[in-house]
């Protein structure tokens, strides 16, 4: 006797796949950092999960670690992605927030400028508008030579510590996984110079739309930043036009804040400002160089230690 056939199993997709959890009518959609992969924002999508929201960690071909692109891909293609991602969800989702990390908040900036009317809020984690952190090499200063230079594009920058991490245990846990697989929970091992250009144009971008961002902007940053400065997060702060703006500075974390130290504290300021919590009124002074954040009509919570 001849035993069917087992079915075909299908050939499961290459590279990191998109984290989809359906939970209630409102959204939230996430976008994590350049060449890296949804497991930097696995634990903050789950604890949105659990809290009732329908959350969604995008992935974009020739910006997420392990999707290369066989056509051209560059800042626009991924905002452009970006946008298209929010305007699938939208239609599921009777509210739709966007966040993201590092660039990948930049990806859900650009999106609040242009789509002002259907975000309702923005979630920006470790926003990077400059590459000033205490650890970033001094050879970011020769990032515009890479324009004028055909072969400098293909050269890559290898991740070293602290890797964004104060978590002296899960830094360790990611430099062997940066080891053994070229990439981490905390990104790729190495960034091309080419994809660094492209996040400069990425960067300008969201600046020219800030003004246009009316939702409710969220900022969480590390006070010690190895890759960026807290001055992101303030530019951010003052640029937007939206009536709410909430900027949250962590003591105990580096740039990955959603995997280092303090990622429940992280979690809780996410669900807190998306229920609308009112947070206490004794405001910390920023101990940061910063440019004057003018209040004018807008919200008084801008810096909680």
């Amino acid at each position: 006797m001849v035993s069917p056939a087992s079915p075909a199993v299908p050939p499961k997709p290459p590279g990191p796949q998109a984290l989809n959890l359906p939970g209630g009518r409102n959204g939230v959609l996430l976008f994590h950092g350049l060449s890296s992969t949804p497991l930097e924002l696995q634990y903050l999508a789950r604890g949105l999960h659990r809290a009732g929201y329908t959350v969604r960690i995008a992935v974009i071909t020739g910006y997420s670690h392990g999707l290369p692109s066989t056509q051209v891909s560059g800042h626009r293609e991924w905002a452009a992605a970006a946008v298209a991602e929010f305007d699938r969800m939208r239609q599921q989702c009777d509210t739709l927030a966007v966040g993201g990390l590092c660039i990948g908040a930049l990806l859900s900036l650009f999106i609040a400028g242009k789509r002002p009317e259907a975000v309702s809020h923005v979630l920006s984690l470790s926003t990077t508008l400059h590459y000033d952190g205490w650890a970033a090499p001094w050879t970011r200063w020769m990032l515009p030579l890479a324009r004028v230079l055909p072969w400098a594009g293909r050269i890559a920058v290898k991740e070293r510590e602290p890797f964004g991490l104060k978590d002296e245990r899960l830094r360790a846990w990611i430099a062997a996984q940066m080891r053994e697989s070229g990439g981490s929970d905390a990104g790729a091992s190495v960034l091309r110079v080419r994809d660094l250009l492209e996040a400069k144009g990425l960067m300008r971008l969201v600046r020219q739309g800030m003004p246009a961002i009316v939702a409710p902007t969220l900022l969480v940053h590390a006070r010690d930043d190895d890759a960026a400065s807290p001055r992101s997060a303030f530019e951010v702060a003052s640029g937007v036009s939206s009536e709410r703006v909430h900027c949250v500075l962590l003591n105990e974390s580096y740039h990955m804040i959603s995997i280092d130290k303090e990622k429940a504290r992280v979690l809780s300021e996410m669900k807190d400002f998306l229920r609308g919590a009112t947070p206490p009124t004794e405001l910390a002074r920023a101990e940061v160089t910063r440019p004057p954040i003018t209040t004018n009509t807008r919200s008084t919570e801008h810096v909680r230690a």
